[in-house]
């Protein structure tokens, strides 16, 4: 089970290993690499790849997302598996996927030990080692629920903002500066297959907010399970993020079309910024309010009430049995 600690207490006693730690990811995402050689083999007659990440806990999850996929007229998706018992369950299932596990358990060699930390950083890693070999990824999480092709979305998107070199959702607006609204970093859009600048530039972004997220886990251990994402929410923002194209942070509130932010303290990176008709974001969490539908081209339920999540090493039962109720009474549940 999960230990319930304090702030004060950190029960990931850590035995010394035969080398240092290591202070950076353990593997570079290079599609040539043993590492992501195979995931890129699995993805060659794919331009645009749809990819999400899952370990055994999430294998009912992740057969779901694929099964909405293949609704809408897709066969682009791909599972990375975390451990080889989901990769057995989706063979079996016979939903197209590729055994990381190895990849994760090289994670063992940083101070990165938490289970749900590991897998959220891998999966972005795996998500630009598909960019480096020249694929657009649009990277997911296995409880995203794709209700209509976003192929046509993602083709609009790129020319009308050919030079962004990736993109993501808008989440909570306020209309504060430096841009009126916060990124989310767990559904991430790659140009890995626009200029060789656009896909290094993309490439580049994916390993620093990885290397940032490290940085936040050594400094807040007990923040655990978002490390990562908050690795990518702090390096884009000490990356002077500047709204283009006349855009204020507080015209961006409300705004129903994409726009564009530029990195000008890190090499320039255009991140596109989605309107809600892509990917609206509910609460996480009901809390005793009315319940809102899924909306966007890619839905997700919420789940009933918020719990104690800052000290998981992996996601319990009841998190699966009320995510999966939520999402039967959504209508977005395949299986």
């Amino acid at each position: 089970g999960n230990p319930i600690v304090t702030h004060s207490f950190n029960p990931y006693k850590l035995s010394p290993p035969p080398k240092p730690f290591l202070r950076d990811p353990p593997h570079a995402p290079l599609p040539t690499s043993p590492q992501y050689s195979p995931l890129v083999a699995a993805a060659r007659r794919h331009q645009l790849v749809l990819l999400c990440a899952a370990d055994f806990d999430f294998r009912e999850l992740a057969e779901n997302w694929y099964r909405a996929i293949q609704r809408v007229g897709l066969s682009n998706a791909i599972v990375y598996s975390l451990d080889t018992s989901v990769q057995t369950y989706l063979a079996r299932r016979g939903v197209p996927s590729v055994d990381g596990s190895a990849n994760l358990e090289e994670w063992n060699q940083t101070r990165v030990q938490r289970h749900i930390q590991r897998a959220e950083a891998e999966r972005h890693l795996a998500a630009a080692a598909l960019a480096a070999a020249g694929h657009d990824v649009l990277l997911m999480d296995a409880s995203h629920v794709l209700l209509r092709d976003v192929t046509p979305l993602l083709n609009a998107l790129t020319s009308e903002h050919g030079d962004i070199d990736m993109a993501v959702p808008r989440g909570i607006c306020n209309g504060k500066p430096p841009v009126g609204c916060r990124p989310w970093w767990n559904l991430v859009f790659l140009r890995g297959a626009g200029t060789t600048e656009q896909r290094n530039r993309a490439v580049a972004f994916q390993q620093a907010g990885v290397r940032k997220g490290m940085v936040d886990f050594y400094l807040r251990w007990w923040n655990g399970a978002h490390c990562m994402l908050q690795g990518f929410a702090k390096y884009f923002d000490g990356c002077q993020p500047t709204l283009v194209d006349g855009l204020t942070p507080d015209s961006l509130v409300g705004l129903g079309t994409s726009a564009v932010v530029s990195l000008r303290s890190c090499q320039g990176v255009r991140i596109g910024l989605l309107p809600d008709s892509f990917f609206n974001q509910p609460r996480l969490y009901h809390n005793g309010k009315n319940n809102t539908a899924p909306a966007g081209a890619i839905g997700r339920s919420a789940k009933p009430e918020q719990r104690d999540r800052l000290n998981l090493n992996r996601y319990d039962k009841q998190d699966f049995d009320e995510l999966m109720q939520a999402m039967k009474a959504d209508g977005i549940w395949f299986l």
